[in-house]
């Protein structure tokens, strides 16, 4: 088999385990379900990775490559840099809703196969980075006013992870979370992201 035909078979493998694991969790999907999905093998699905907790990892992988995606493509087609912070808020809320049934992150921390605080470390070091290229454009084109870019992006982003942990009673992301709560996080978010505009423009 050719490396473009392994690489498209293992990419077909992630899908379909992503499809599976949105509908019904990671924890209840078994191999089989997903080989049946596919119409191949158990072994075939092994081939690519010897064990669920490898296609766990991929899959996770696979999630926040599109999360990403995601928030730059929002950051880079907002006219203003508080259009851009407030597209965010509406890019997260929207990436919560649509994965939290996944259960990644509770399974790989019960298996030992994530370190969740160097996983978040990396996760928010890379939205910090999207924050700070936010904030520097809406200097650079006047909209805002600060000499500490990077300073004000990580002072943004751990005030938003704030309010999110405020709101909540538990603080995996892929636990169950209510419409309620999805509500007074994007509330509070909004009203926070608009003082911190208000703020720069002085």
């Amino acid at each position: 088999m050719s490396t473009d035909n392994r690489d498209e078979m293992r990419e077909r493998i992630i899908e379909a385990a992503l499809k599976r694991f949105s509908h019904y969790s990671a924890s209840k999907t078994t191999m089989n379900e997903i080989a049946d999905d596919l119409h191949c093998s158990k072994a075939s699905l092994y081939y690519y990775f010897p064990d669920k907790n490898g296609l766990h990892v991929a899959v996770l992988e696979k999630v926040a490559e599109f999360y990403f995606d995601e928030m730059e493509k929002e950051a880079a087609k907002a006219p203003t840099a508080e259009a851009a912070l407030m597209g965010l808020i509406l890019t997260r809320q929207a990436f919560v809703k649509k994965f939290c049934r996944l259960e990644l992150f509770k399974v790989l921390r019960e298996k030992n196969m994530l370190n969740t605080a160097e996983t978040f470390e990396a996760a928010r070091q890379r939205e910090t980075g999207i924050v700070t290229g936010i904030i520097r454009r809406g200097v650079e084109n006047g909209e805002l006013h600060t000499d500490q870019p990077e300073q004000v992006a990580t002072l943004y982003i751990h005030s938003m992870m704030g309010l999110r942990l405020s709101v909540l009673s538990h603080s995996a992301i892929t636990d169950d979370i209510s419409e309620e709560e999805f509500e007074k996080i994007h509330e509070w978010q909004t009203l926070l992201t608009g003082i911190f505009i208000k703020g720069l423009k002085k």
